[in-house]
């Protein structure tokens, strides 16, 4: 089982992310929030969808979901 803050790689795309959200009862769907790309790309996975990363493998990312509000200047 994952937690929020885990960092996870999609079996499916081969991306790495991070663990925003956890749903459940049985079936628990993961949100999983990718590293790459601009806006943050968000996929919803199954546990058996997810392989764990090597901790020498992790990049610690500076989260920006949500995106800043505007500012009115």
């Amino acid at each position: 089982m994952w937690a929020v803050g885990e960092v996870a790689q999609d079996r499916k795309s081969g991306k790495t992310g991070e663990i925003i959200q956890v749903t459940g009862p049985a079936p628990v769907i993961y949100r999983l929030m990718l590293h790459e790309g601009t806006p943050p790309i968000v996929v919803y996975r199954y546990g058996d969808q997810l392989r764990r990363v090597p901790a020498s493998a992790r990049q610690p990312q500076e989260r920006t979901f949500p995106p800043p509000a505007p500012s009115s200047s």
